[in-house]
């Protein structure tokens, strides 16, 4: 990677934000200058204007969403939160499953939602407990990724953290 490389920060992505609501503004202004035209062939031009803020507003979403997930992914390299690499229900582990960008656990009374793409993204949750395999390796992690190594790592030993995320 290039010495000049800069990555794009959560605070760029929502001033484009700003920039995408200013120019579905203008879009429609247009439109609406347009539909009280007394001439008739200029009001019979502006059909394609409403889509086209329409088009821009789901710009404007998506870069919401990116926003949020890059503001995910920052937090988790920054080593105060959970860092494996996909979410599960903090209460409940691996339970998530997900579709269309969203998720959600399927433990049965667990009304946890999402609306991004949770299991495809950082965990970022709060470390709380230092996970010990039967060698002797450990990790910290948040509390539902601890409930899921318990299952999956022979000989897990589960240590909480205090509130310095320290055993």
């Amino acid at each position: 990677m290039s010495d000049s490389y800069r990555e794009p920060t959560p605070a760029e992505l929502r001033d484009l934000m700003v920039e995408a609501d200013a120019l579905q503004r203008r879009i429609l202004d247009v439109h609406t200058r347009l539909g009280a035209s007394p001439n008739p062939e200029a009001r019979g031009v502006k059909f394609r204007l409403e889509d086209a803020a329409g088009l821009v507003r789901d710009v404007r979403g998506d870069l919401d969403a990116t926003a949020s997930d890059l503001a995910r992914v920052r937090a988790v390299q920054d080593g105060s939160v959970c860092a494996v690499p996909w979410g599960v229900c903090p209460d409940h582990g691996n339970t998530l499953r997900g579709s269309g960008g969203r998720a959600w656990c399927t433990e049965p009374g667990c009304a946890r939602k999402w609306t991004y793409d949770r299991l495809g993204s950082p965990c970022g949750e709060p470390l709380a407990v230092k996970v010990t395999d039967s060698f002797g390796d450990s990790f910290s992690a948040c509390q539902g990724h601890a409930l899921d190594a318990q299952k999956r790592l022979d000989g897990a030993v589960l240590t909480l953290l205090d509130t310095e995320g320290t055993a």
